[in-house]
Formats: structure tokens, sequence, C-alpha cells
């Protein structure tokens, strides 16, 4: 027989996970509530269940050595199956990339319509010999905005290149790639249903019954009874008085006069 397979620091996170979803159910919450701190108690549950971490884990061995096995045939640790964290970038580094690809697309379209005016006018002021001067200056800065708009042109079809070439050689996941992960995640799901009713569970419940085993009695079982002291009423118990009907009929005579009275 095999051993259980040990639990894996990369999955100590899951563990905690199905211990805070243990204590969060309805069964743990209201025996919780019984107890004076709940807090301390819930405190006291964790460390419990951190000392004895491999004896939890234990109990759903096999579906953890599944969702191992899973996960080696989908590409490795759980850490390669995690999509990675994007730094978070400044304003500044934001806003370059927004302004980058408008350039790319602005510059060319700008400058090759400040090619046609400038080469427009300055031709039509040749043609005018109105301004020589201004007619050249305009021919001149025409067939400079023409150049911008070449070069600018090539530069952001340049960076539209490396960007289509850069994002075709990221692999895709195809779809046996895709039914591994999903493989990945049943058997992780199913590790973690096992782990928190056959090991969480049963591990907590076994340790707040310890606890109020432990704890003392309650005080009214521990107070010894008290005797009940009874005593009978003088009018009941005195031999020379009567019942009540007797003392209703002759109370306003005195017990001497009716001694006399016989007599």
């Amino acid at each position: 027989m095999t051993s259980a397979p040990e639990l894996r620091g990369e999955d100590r996170a899951d563990f905690d996970d199905v211990l805070h979803r243990a204590l969060a159910t309805t069964e743990m919450r209201t025996r919780l509530r019984r107890g004076v701190h709940t807090t301390a108690l819930a405190d006291w549950l964790r460390e419990r269940v951190e000392a004895s971490r491999s004896e939890i884990a234990a109990n759903a061995a096999p579906e953890y050595a599944r969702y191992l096995s899973a996960r080696a045939d989908a590409g490795g640790g759980s850490a390669a199956m995690r999509p990675r964290r994007v730094p978070p970038v400044g304003r500044w580094v934001r806003a370059r990339r927004r302004l980058l690809p408008a350039l790319a697309v602005l510059a060319p379209l700008l400058a090759s319509m400040a090619a046609v005016v400038f080469l427009l006018l300055g031709h039509v002021l040749e043609v005018a010999d109105a301004v020589p001067e201004t007619a050249d200056a305009l021919v001149r800065a025409g067939w400079t905005a023409a150049v911008i708009a070449v070069l600018t042109g090539a530069a952001a079809l340049a960076g539209l290149l490396v960007t289509a070439l850069r994002h075709r050689s990221i692999p895709r996941p195809g779809p046996d790639r895709a039914a591994r992960a999903s493989a990945v995640d049943q058997a992780r799901e199913t590790w973690q249903r096992a782990l928190l009713e056959r090991g969480m569970l049963p591990f907590l419940r076994a340790r707040l019954a310890e606890r109020e085993q432990a704890r003392p009695g309650r005080r009214t079982d521990r107070r010894p009874q008290r005797p009940r002291i009874g005593y009978a009423s003088p009018d009941y118990a005195s031999p020379g008085c009567g019942g009540p009907e007797r003392l209703s009929g002759d109370a306003s005579m005195p017990r001497a006069d009716r001694h006399d009275a016989g007599a």
C-alpha cells in the first residue's frame, strides 16, 4: 500500500480556503455561537487544524493524488496553470501606450494632408508668378511634409508587423490543452469537496466535542440540593386550637373567657 502524498506548499492556500468554508457552514457557526468567546474558539480551532494539517489532508489522499496527476499531465505545477498577475503600471506608462497607436495613425495622415496643401498652394503661386519666395517656401514645406508622411507611414507599418508577429508567437491553447485545464479544475474541486466532507468537518466536530466534555459541569449540577424545611401553621398544629371554621365562629371571644364560660 502506497503512502498518502504529502500536501505541497502551493496547495496550502486551497487547504486554508477549505478551512474557511468549514467554519462558515451553518453547523459550525451554530456550535461556535454556543460559547461565550466565539472568536477565541475559532482561533483555537485554527491552531488545532494547523497542527494536524497532514492528518486532515490524509483523509482526502486519493482525490489529492488524482489532482496531482491531472495537474502534471496538464503541464506541471499549479503556478503554470494559474493566470499570471500583470504588475500595475503607472499613469505615464498607460498614457504612452494609448498615445503611440494614435500617433502612428494620425502622423502619416496629417503629414500627407499638409504635403498636398503646401504643394498645391506653392505650384499655384508659381504659375501666377505673384510671390516667388512664398511659392518656393510652400513647395519645400510640401515636399518636407511628404517625406515625413512616408517615414511615419513606414514606421507605423513596421510597428504593426512587429505586433502581429509577437501575437503570432504566443501559443494559443488548443482543444487538448483546454480539456486538460478543465480536468485539472474538476479534480481540484473534487479534492476540496472530499477534504471538506471527510477531513475538515469531522476534525472540527471531534475537537469541539472534546472541548465540551473537558469543560466543568454546570453550576446547577454541582450545587447540593437544599432540604425543604416545612412547618405547620400554629392554627393547625397547636393542640388547643381548632380549625379555621371554629375560629370563624367565635373569633371575638378570647381563649380564657371561653374556659370561664364553660365552667
